[in-house]
Parts: C-alpha cells; structure tokens; sequence
C-alpha cells in the first residue's frame, strides 16, 4: 500500500541521467517521493466564542483594562460558544479539486482554514474527524506543515524586491540548488513577463498593478509546491481570462503531482467550474451539498429548483443559499426545503450522502500506516539562512534611502560632536570633558539601532506568512537580517566614532583606539540584539515602543556617568548591573584615562596673595588629588569617582558579548515561538453601547452577523431579511433621489506615459470615447490594459506621468470643481479603519454635497443610502482593516456608497465593484448601477470576470488591450448582439449557443490563455488595427468630431446654457466652507486617535513613563556637587521624550496622509491646509494633557518643588517648569509633523528628526557650554530650542540654592605656618580666594586643614554650563516661538512638497 503514497510519473523521474550531481540526484528523489495527501472529514465543526463585550477598544477602556481584568477574575465568563460550520462530511482524493461555494458568511473561508490547519481565531470542535491518509489531525500539521498552504486573500510584500526577485527567492527556499529559470517560467504562467523586473510596490513606492500583485501572491503560494493546497477566493481582482488560467493550471498540475486542492472561488464561469472534479455548496454554516461537480446541479433540480437559461452552474447552485434568487418548480412549492437547517437535513438524507459516507469510511480504512516523505522544509537551517541572508542583500540595494541616511545622520552627528570637543586637552579641566563625551558618543552609538524596532515591525507579516508557506522558520529570516546588518553597524560605528576619536584628542594610540571601536562596535550590537529581543516579544509595532524607550532611558542613567554608583537609588540601582552600557562606558573610561598622569590646571588657593604660597601647600581642585601634587592619577580619578577598577577592562568585553548572545538567543526565539496577533475576522466589532445589542460571530469573509442557531425561526428571519434586501434595491423612489445631468462627458485623442527605468512606457494610446447621460458604460480587458489608468486620466486624479488630448464635459473643459462633481468609486477599499459605516457616509455627504444642501437634507440623504445599499444593519459597526471588520462585501458597498452620498453631479466612475464578491452580491450591485443610470446617471465602470447576465445589464463596452489600445467602442447591444455582430463580421467565429459574450470576446481577441481552437485561430489577428480601419470607429470619430465643434463654437462666444452644471456658479473647488472643513475633519481626527488606543496610550504611555523613571531615579537628589550635576542631567534626560513620540507621531501623519492623498485630496472633499491643521489641532490637545502628568511625575519626585528664594517662589517656579514643559511637548510633536510633511517614506523622517533632535541637544548647553563652543558652533547653540528649555528649567527648577558639599568633594587644604606670630584660621586664610573662586570653607575657625567646598552657590554650577539667572520667563517666550514656527513650518514644507511639485494635469 505504501507504493501507491508516491508519485511515478516521467515528469519526476526522468532527471536520473549521468553526470548528475549528488545534491541534484537527492532533490529529484525527494520530488519523486512527495507525498500524496487525501483528506476524508466527517462531523467537521467549528466554532468561536462570542461576547457582549466584544466592542472597539478605545483609550479609556485601555486605561480601564487593568481593574476590569482584575474584576473578571471574580465574575462569571459571558461569552458563549457559537458554531461556524456545523457538521461538514467529505473527502478529497489525490488528483481532485474542490470548488468551495458559498456567499459571503457562510462559512468558505472557515471551512478552508480548518483544512489547511489555519485555526487562529476559532476552533475545530473535538468530535471532528480529519484524517489526511490515515494521519491525525494534529499530527499532520506538525510534521508535514510544508506539504499544506492555505492562500488568503490579502497581498502582502517586500515592496522594494522586484517581482521576479519575489519569485525567485521563494523557489529558492523549495531546492538545494533551485533552477534560475523557474521565477521567468512561473512569472510567464501567471501572465507576469512584462512585470518581472518592477518592484512590487506599495502604497508610498510605485509597482505593479493590483492584478499583478495578486497573481504574484498566488505564483509565490504556487512555487510552494505543497500537495494540500486550499486558495481562499484567490481569483479576486483577477480578470475571467486570467482567473480561468489559473484554475487550468491548477488542474493540469493537480493530475501530474496528484495534488489536492479545495478552492473558493466567486462569480465562476462555466468553464472554470468544469475544471472541478467536486463541489459543495454551503448554506449558512451548513453543507448542503458535496460530491461530483457533474452531478450538482442535477440534484438540486431533482429536489425541485429550475435552473435559468444562460445561468452558470457555479450562479445556480449559490443561488440555492438566497431565497430571493432561487426559483421552484410549480408542483414543488411546498416540497423544497427552505431555510439552511431544511437544506442540510436533506442532503444528510440522501443517497449522495449516505455514498460519500461509505467512500469516506473505506478511505480511512486503506491509510492505515500513514505516510512517508522528505521533511517540512526542503532546505536544512544553514540553506535558509543562506537565501534569507540573500533576499536581505536584495532588499537593502533596492531601499538604501534608510540605511544612508541613518549612516550619513550619524556620520554628519560623529564630525559635529568631534569638533565641538576639538582638541581636548590633556590637564585635569578634560577629565569632565572626556568623561562626557566618551557617554554622549556611547549614548549616539547605543541608541543608532533603535529604529531597527519599526524596521523588524514592517516585515513581520510577510515573515510569518512565509512560515506559514514553510519556506523557512522564522529565526533564521532574523539570523539573516543580524548577519547582514553587521557589515553596516562596521562602517555605521567607524563612520561616528573615527572623526570622534581623533578630532577630540582622545588618547592617541592604535591599541587605545582599536579597544575604544570594538567596544564601540560590540555595544551597538547588543543594543540592537535587546531592541529587536523586545520587538519580538511585543504584540505590536506600538506596544514595543514603550518598553524600548524605558529601556533606553534607563541604559542613560545607569551607564554611571549621569548617576555615579554611590548616588544609585536602592530600588533601580540593580539595572546598572544588567546594563550594557554601563559595562561599555567603564571599558571606554579605563581605556582613556587610566596609567596617565594630567596636569592639574587649576591649585588653590590661587590669585595674588597666593602667588608666594609654595605648590606643595595647594591642591588641585579634582577628584582623586592630593596636596602638594600638581597633577592627579587617572586611575585614582577612575577609582574615587566611578568605581572604576583597571582589571575590568577585558572582563566587560567578556559579559558584554554573553548579553550579545544571550540578547539574540532570546530574540530568535521569540521570532519562532510568539507570533504577531492575527485579524480577528470573524468579529465585526461595533462601538461600545451597540456591541450590547449583538452578538456576532462568523466566516473570516464575513466579519460578522453569521450564527448557526439550530430553529426555523431563524431561517424564517434570514429570510425576511433577504426580502429586505430585495426591497432596498427595488426601491426606486431613493435612487431618484440621486443627482442625474444632462452633460456629455467625451475625450478624444487621449495619451499617458510614465517614465520607467526602461525609459518612457506608454500607458495609454489614443483613444476616443464618451459617456452619455442616463448610460452604463463597461470598460473591459486583461489585467494591465490600462484600464485604472484611463478612469486616472479622465477622473483628473494623474499626479505621475504625461498625459496628452482633450477631455470635455458637454461643452466645456473641465473646471477647479470637477473633482467634486465626479464620484470616483476606487478599486481599493480604502476607508479610515476607527470609523463607524455611518459616520464614513456622513462625513462625506457634509463635505462634498452642495452648500445649497442643510445640514439636516444631507443627514437624511445619508440614511437613505444606507437603506438603498442594505446598510442600516452594520450601519455602526466600525470600518476596520481588511481581514479584521467589515467583509469584501461590506466594505465594497460602503465604497460605493460614500461616493453615492455625496451626490455626484457629473458623472460616476467605478473601479471594479464586483471584484471578491459573489454572483448575488455582484449582481446586486450592477443592478443598483443600473437603477442609477436609468435615473440619469453617467457611469463608466471597469470590471472583471462578468457573467451574461452582468454584462447584458450594460449599454456600452470600451475594451482595451494591452498596450492601452481600444480593441472595441460602442453598443452592446440586446443579448450583446452588436459586439457579437461586430467581433463576427471582422473574422471571429460563431458564439457558441450557451457561451458568455464577454468570455468570448475575450477569446477571439486573443487575451485568453486558452489552447482551443477558438483562440488559436484569431489570437493572431491585430483586432487593434481592424478597430482603426473599421466603420464603427469613424463613427465614434464622427461624434466626437460634432461634440468637439460644439464645443470650440461655444468657447468663442457665451457659455451654452443646456449644460447647466458647467454653466452654474458653483464651480468652487470645495463645497464646503474652510472653517466647516475644519471642524469636521478635526472632529474625526479626535475621534480617530481616541479609537486608536495603542497609539494614544503608546504615546501618553512612554512620555509618563520617561518622566516617571527619570524622577524616582534622581528622587530627593542632593544638592551637593554631583547631586546638582545629577539633576541637572535630569532636566536633559526630560528631552527623551522626542525620540519616542516623534517615531509614533510621524507614522500616525504618514497613516492619515495616505488616506488624504490616496481618497479624499482627489475628491475634493477638503483642502490641504485643513488636513495639516486637523493633524496639529489633536496634538496640541494630547500634548497638553499629557503635559501634567509628565510634569508631576518628574518634577516633585525629584524634590526640585522644594527649591526657592526671595527672587522667586515655589510657586511660581513650579509654574514657570511646567509650562516649559507642555511647550517642549508641543514642539516635539509639531517638529515631528514638519518633518513628516516634508519626506514621504515615515523611515527616513524619523531618522531626519531624530539627527535634528541630536543636534539641538548638542548644543542645548550641557553637553558643551557656549563659552567651550568655537566661533563657528556658537551659532548653533543660539537657535537650538533646546538651548532655551534646558536653561529655563535649570534655573526654574535650582537657581539660588546653596551647595552642601560631599566628603569626596571636600577639598583639603593645608594652612602655611607663619613664624613668629600664630597661624591663620582656615576663615582668613582662604576668604579672598572663596570670594573670588565662588566657594565656601567649612571650618573658617580651624588652624591647619581647611575643608574646603569648591562651590557655594547653585548658580556657580549653573554657570558653569553657560546659564545666566536673569529673568526666567524669556526662556517660556523662546520656546512658545519655536512651537509657532514648527506649526507654520508644516504648512510651508507641505505646500513645497506635495503641493506646488504635482505634476501638472492635462486639460
């Protein structure tokens, strides 16, 4: 029996040939032994668990989720398992394929990820039976995960790898020694040749087309290899002659493999249907039937049902799951079965059924053994690090924009920080210097890698799907990226740290510096092997922020320069022992200063009446001196001050490089073992208050509303709602409700071409066309004929590329508010994903219908959209994304319906509004298209794949090539017998009785993959060139010809008045007023960020906890020396804040400006100052209210609210450093919406900001005070806004209060004898230097050792670092001014950027 688990077929065996290699021997061995996977289930079942609090999270329930956690402990669980799919029976042989049937919600996709093994998110109820040849369910899974592949409908890729690179790297990861050929041979199956060298591409970076994107989806899946294939609706966006390929390439495949396949496929044609060898048909979650495709349609007629004329079978039998759709037999009125309970127990009692159960059980009974085959990956770890690491090389020569522009930041940073410490000289006033720059470079140097967070965060999706596919395990795509980032942390650390080392005059030897880089170099490393340890563990791209950003603050303040061991507070002193950096910075400072000997460059006392006192009587002002000694020991400075022991300095390598390893062991696995969430599909989550009145669970497609409930009653419901539906449609007194016009919409002589880095490609090539009043026109062709484009060109939304002709609307060009007056329905669902159905649909009638309109009409418009599109029911559920909220079909319909609520007045354009639906859903929707035109409506719609039906609905086609040449313009005609006519009369063959004009056409015009006769015979025919010379276009010609001198006519004279909707005054570019914009627009972006909850609690979150962790770590700081340096750096450890809010603000800009400039720029809807000033507003909101917070974690942990004097109260210095506060906040937010206004990719922004970031703090005054600033920098130090903050809270927060000195700090100081007469006191002796130098004896009364405290006065600290105490509240005015500009600048680096440069339109 085990003979019969293998393939014996010539195509996998005939590679044993001499001269082959071992390695290529093995692989044809393990080809030839594949194994065969047939799959029997009986009493298949799954289920979910629904909940009442099954709602959108919002930013007060993430704040809540602590204590309502807490109480659910104590509570009884309210969800409840609801069922799926319910008691699903069959079996697949190898060899067969299953074509999976079924509306949306019914339960395909759940269906097919129980197969595949793809159970996130619901679960296979124990009394299931799956068996794939005699294996367990589990069983299977886990062993031969690579031999299964389930094929959802999201694309998703690297989009700087070109197409071909895509395919290639995955058939590398399928073969030791893959063949070079296999990505062109597959790529030209799928109908990808002309794209092969195009990045794929993504919603910033220009690629390829949807459909192109797809198939590319479905060639990787299919270089796979794997013998259980389930492709869940993998046609979707496919046009009819490439999905039908598809399918015959599935098929051909499935008998020379003797693979597999379950396939859900919508709006099937025939002669995709009969490439299925079985069928079932589901119903509600249930089965109601399965078994040979053949025989489907028989059955259900025998139950009583008549199947329609030119009805295809795929069409008939889901039309069996709709009461509306199916028709009885008279006779069997009462005999059919009606609800979905009705159908599934008829089939369970047929002798179908009773057949398949007798198949399924010998099926079982013969796979007794199991099976035998080559492993789950093809590749062993080494191999998959090997093309992983390849791909990664791939991809960082096609995106370099990131990695050069973090490595030119840090290379501009390492030559600015090393002129600032120019020179450094070699007596004790260096040692502060020293030590300061060596912890600023290790700060720059450590901090490099953590944007790596968001990097990893980006790919995470096509990684695990990947996984998934088995093409290689997770951690070794993560071991692959770590190997190839090595080489550019190498020169990234040489880049900072060589015109560091050497400008400054740190110690000049080769083994000092060689240590000095590779502890550098192995410190940046483990940074980025912890940073990408927490990403891995994190959930989300949001949530990983938070705890990196502690993370990184705390590395700051525990390194031991900023808080020195002694000065560590009990409850965080501990992370200095698990920091890397502070093992990092004590290996850099004994490698700088120890066994040298520096010149002390100050002895006191000093001054003219000390100049005669013998030096071995003074003492120099340092650490670790002694009197009598003119230069202090590094090593004793090391030791006093720092802890530091010389004999630590290799040992710090040793644990630094144990962190290393440990670091990224634990990222590894975390990449293999903790996955990223997935969608919740089957949840169609609504806002709280509504989620009570629902519970929903359903198919992944669905996204809600489907629950098995086991009653008539409910089939009695799902009826009445099916009727409501019909209804909706039918109601013709709400679609008369929509604008109609008058105006003739034509274009003639029409070109576009983009420039590629082939050269120039011509997109679109003379055409010519119209779309008349009260008409629904088609336009038709492959996938890549241009056909979004030329809706692009005449919707006027081309920013990109050179377009050339003439557009016209009846008698006039088009004017600034044709944009408004058009509906645009785009083929991309793209919606903002916090909204509600409603909200979507109100926000566009407020802002695109007339101002003519109240408030109340277009409040009501809106509901009557809603009912007219079947809406009202998911009416406030929220958007969501795809694969998490609304279903295909859902979010297609509010797609069309936000254009229909703003009541185009012109003309309606729709991009593929049948694309991922069903032939109900479809049909309904080009109905509802129809109903419009018919009320005088102008429509040129593209689609795919349509059924006779569908295509008969339609009054003309416009078909396109490839090449963008029309292939036909004109009539359909009744039954599309003048395209027929047209097609027939110019050489094609006879329609065959039966066949779909629109498949046919398609066919004969040679842009079907077929290898009948019917395509062979006229492929060859340039249909292009019989269009140009026949009678048909002359005609068109003729037409334009008279439009187009009507219009010239009435250009000269006064404007035509039958074209009232030109002629009108309302020609403004918006319909709504600036300040209504204004408020709508701010209103949903309030609402947008308090729906958001993992970014407004990631960013009030990280700037508390910043805060938080910098006041308990400096709690009640001293106000000796070191303890008012302490604080002081505590004012400038507040500015971390940036780093991480800057990184959440400018993707959340880039988020929201996709969405503008993607939707609603080309709509009209608002202008580009409202959207800029309805970004800043809710900023400016949030920061404010997390100012306080931030503001009290800090400022009274701390004890700074302590510090007062008769110059200024507590109270009113604590005002004066909250207010610095907030406006710091302000301008972090607003600088990070500058630079997110002024550069497209949020990667290469955030890096820009945080270089600018870096600089303001290097010349903010603390790390180099102006009076240590040459000439040349003093500049910079002047218009940092940080220069104002850092000063302003400084003074605000310690000015005025008196020095206590440490015993360390306490300098002795001996008192010369004088003979004769008795010695001075310690007071007498040393009061004109205090007086001079700012400090204070401490034993004025003593006669020989005088304590000595070099400082008195806080403001001689502050000083020292360049801050004046003169009137603090200028600081407040300086920085309020930075905010102002910040804002202003966002609206001026917008209008240069994306504003002025777009290309210029055609007329």
């Amino acid at each position: 029996m085990e003979d019969s688990y293998v393939i014996h077929s010539p195509s996998d065996t005939h590679n044993a040939q001499a001269g082959t290699s071992k390695n290529e021997r093995t692989e044809e061995v393990q080809e030839a032994e594949k194994i065969r996977v047939g799959v029997a289930f009986t009493n298949l079942r799954c289920y979910g668990f629904a909940s009442t609090a099954n709602y959108l999270q919002t930013f007060l329930d993430h704040i809540l989720a602590l204590p309502i956690r807490l109480a659910s402990l104590f509570r009884q669980d309210s969800s409840e398992e609801v069922l799926i799919i319910d008691d699903f029976e069959g079996l697949i042989l190898p060899g067969e394929m299953l074509l999976v049937l079924g509306r949306p919600g019914s339960g395909c996709s759940t269906f097919l990820r129980a197969l595949s093994g793809e159970t996130r998110g619901f679960h296979v109820h124990d009394t299931a039976s799956i068996k794939y040849n005699g294996i367990r369910y589990e069983q299977f899974h886990r062993l031969y995960r690579g031999e299964r592949v389930y094929v959802a409908e999201l694309d998703v890729h690297f989009p700087e790898l070109t197409l071909g690179r895509t395919l290639h790297f995955a058939a590398a990861t399928r073969r030791r020694t893959p063949d070079r050929n296999t990505a062109s041979i597959v790529a030209s199956l799928f109908r990808l040749d002309e794209a092969f060298n195009t990045q794929i591409g993504d919603a910033v970076l220009r690629g390829v087309s949807g459909g192109e994107k797809r198939r590319t989806s479905i060639a990787e899946a299919y270089i796979g290899g794997a013998q259980f294939q389930c492709w869940d609706n993998s046609t979707r966006g496919l046009d009819s002659s490439t999905a039908l390929q598809f399918i015959a390439l599935l098929c051909d495949l499935s008998k020379v493999r003797r693979s597999t396949v379950a396939m859900s496929v919508y709006q099937a044609s025939e002669n995709m249907y009969n490439k299925f060898d079985l069928v079932t048909v589901l119903y509600e979650g249930r089965q109601i039937y399965y078994g040979p495709a053949s025989l489907a349609a028989e059955y259900f007629t025998n139950l009583g049902f008549i199947k329609p004329d030119r009805a295809t079978t795929a069409d008939f039998l889901t039309s069996m799951t709709n009461p509306e759709e199916r028709i009885v037999r008279a006779d069997h009125t009462d005999l059919v079965p009606q609800s979905s309970e009705e159908f599934a127990r008829k089939w369970k009692q047929s002798q179908e059924a009773t057949d398949l159960r007798a198949k399924i059980a010998a099926f079982n009974a013969s796979y007794t053994v199991g099976m035998s085959g080559p492993a789950t990956y093809p590749l062993p770890i080494y191999r998959q690090v090997s093309v992983c690491i390849s791909r990664a090389i791939s991809r960082m020569r096609k995106n370099v924009a990131v990695d050069a522009s973090t490595l030119i930041a840090n290379i501009i940073l390492g030559l600015i920080i090393g002129s600032v410490f120019y020179n450094l000289d070699e007596t004790t006033n260096s040692l502060q210097q020293r030590a300061l720059l060596i912890f600023f470079s290790l700060m720059l140097n450590a901090f490099a890698p953590a944007f790596e967070v968001v990097v990893m965060w980006t790919q995470r999706p096509i990684v695990e799907k990947h996984h998934r596919y088995a093409f290689y395990h997770p951690f070794t795509e993560r071991l692959a990226s770590v190997i190839c980032d090595l080489p550019i942390k190498v020169v990234l650390s040489l880049g900072i740290h060589l015109p560091v080392y050497f400008l400054s005059n740190l110690r000049r030897t080769a083994p000092a510096f060689f240590i000095y880089w590779v502890f550098m170099l192995a410190n940046m490393i483990t940074m980025s092997m912890l940073f990408r340890m927490v990403g891995s563990i994190s959930k989300t791209r949001e949530r990983s922020i938070t705890p990196v950003t502690v993370t990184v603050l705390l590395c700051i303040i525990y390194t031991g320069f900023v808080v020195p061991p002694s000065y560590m507070v009990p409850w965080l002193g501990w992370f200095w022992r698990v920091n890397p950096l502070a093992y990092t910075y004590e290996s850099l400072m004994i490698n700088e200063l120890r066994d040298r000997q520096f010149p002390c460059s100050t002895l006191a006392p000093a001054g003219g009446p000390y100049n005669d006192i013998p030096v071995d009587q003074k003492v120099c002002l340092v650490v670790g001196s002694n009197a009598g000694q003119q230069s202090v020991s590094g090593t004793e400075y090391l030791l006093l001050k720092y802890e530091f022991l010389p004999s630590h300095l290799w040992r710090n390598l040793g644990i630094l490089l144990s962190m290393m390893i440990i670091f990224n062991v634990a990222h590894l696995v975390a990449a293999e073992f903790i996955p990223a969430p997935r969608s919740r599909g089957e949840v169609l989550l609504f806002k709280k208050g509504e989620s009570r009145k629902r519970k929903t669970l359903s198919d992944e497609e669905c996204g809600g509303i489907t629950t098995i409930q086991p009653t008539k009653r409910q089939a009695s419901n799902q009826t009445t709602s099916n009727s409501a539906t019909r209804t909706a449609l039918d109601n013709d007194d709400v679609v008369a409700m929509v604008s109609s016009t008058s105006a003739v919409f034509h274009w003639t002589n029409l070109d576009y071409e983009i420039k590629t880095h082939e050269g120039r490609r011509k997109i679109l090539h003379d055409i010519h066309g119209w779309v008349k009043p009260g008409t629904l026109t088609a336009l038709m062709g492959v996938t890549g004929a241009g056909k979004t484009s030329l809706l692009n060109v005449l919707a006027d939304r081309v920013n990109v590329g050179a377009v050339s002709g003439q557009v016209f609307v009846d008698r006039h060009s088009r004017d600034a508010g044709f944009c408004r007056k058009v509906g645009y329905v785009q083929q991309d669902d793209i919606h903002l994903p916090t909204t509600t159905v409603r909200e979507a649909l109100q926000f566009s009638a407020l802002l695109r219908q007339s101002q003519a309109k109240t408030k109340e009409e277009k409040l009501d418009y809106v509901e009557e959209i809603l009912h007219l599109m079947d809406m009202e029911r998911y009416a406030e559920a929220i958007v969501g994304v795809p694969g998490e909220g609304l279903n295909i079909e859902q979010r297609k319909r509010l797609t069309i319906a936000v254009e229909m609520v703003a009541r185009p007045e012109l003309l309606l354009f729709v991009d593929e509004p049948t694309s991922g639906l069903d032939s109900q859903t479809a049909w309904s929707i080009c109905t509802l298209l129809r109903k419009l035109a018919n009320n005088g409506q102008s429509i040129l719609c593209t689609i795919h794949q349509p059924s006779f039906q569908l295509f008969c609905l339609f009054d003309y086609l416009f078909l396109l090539d490839r090449g963008g040449t029309t292939l036909y313009f004109g009539d359909v005609g009744p039954n599309a017998s003048t395209v027929v006519d047209y097609f027939e009369s110019n050489g094609a063959p006879k329609c065959p009785q039966g066949e779909n004009p629109a498949e046919w056409m398609l066919a004969v015009t040679g842009n079907k993959s077929d290898t009948s006769s019917l395509s062979t015979t006229t492929a060859s025919r340039d249909w292009n060139e019989i269009w140009n010379l026949s009678q048909q276009k002359r005609a068109v010609l003729q037409q334009i010809n008279d439009l187009t001198s009507a219009t010239n006519t009435s250009a000269s004279g006064s404007p035509d008045a039958s074209s009232p909707k030109l002629a009108s005054s309302d020609n403004n570019e918006y319909a709504a007023s600036r300040l209504n914009q204004l408020i709508i627009v701010s209103k949903r972006m309030f609402r947008d960020q308090w729906r958001d909850p993992a970014y407004l609690y990631s960013k009030i979150a990280v700037s508390i906890c910043i805060a938080l962790f910098n006041g308990i770590s400096f709690y009640n700081g001293r106000l000796d020396i070191q303890g008012v340096t302490n604080l002081i750096f505590s004012v400038f450890l507040i500015t971390q804040v940036f780093s991480a809010v800057n990184q959440l603000v400018i993707t959340f800009f880039v988020k929201s400006r996709t969405l503008f400039e993607t939707r609603e720029r080309d709509s009209k809807s608002y202008s580009w100052t409202v959207f800029v000033a309805a970004n800043i507003i809710p900023e400016l909101f949030w920061q404010t209210v997390t100012a306080v917070p931030v503001f009290a974690a800090w400022y009274y942990p701390t004890g700074l609210y302590k510090n007062g004097d008769a110059a200024a109260s507590t109270v009113e210095r604590g005002a004066l450093a909250f207010i610095l506060v907030w406006l710091f906040n302000l301008w972090a937010s607003t600088l990070a919406q500058a630079f997110a206004a002024a550069i497209a990719q949020a990667e290469v922004a955030i890096q820009l900001a945080i270089l600018f970031y870096w600089l303001a703090l290097t010349f903010g005054g603390i790390i180099m005070p102006p009076d240590g600033l040459g000439k040349f920098w003093i500049f910079m130090y002047r218009v940092s806004p940080l220069t104002y903050l850092l000063e302003g809270l400084s003074i605000a927060s310690l000015a005025g209060s008196e020095v206590d000195c440490s015993p360390l700090e306490v300098q002795q100081i001996p008192v010369p004898t004088r003979g004769g007469s008795g010695n001075l006191t310690c007071g007498e002796y040393l009061a004109p230097f205090a007086a001079i130098s700012g400090g204070q004896v401490l034993n004025p009364f003593a006669l020989s050792e005088c304590q000595y405290c070099p400082v008195w006065k806080v403001d001689t600290i502050l000083a020292s670092f360049g801050m004046g105490t003169r009137d603090m509240w200028h600081n407040a005015g300086l920085l309020a001014s930075y905010v102002c500009f910040n804002m202003l600048a966002t609206f001026a680096i917008y209008w240069a950027v994306r504003v002025s440069k777009r290309s210029k339109k055609s007329p």
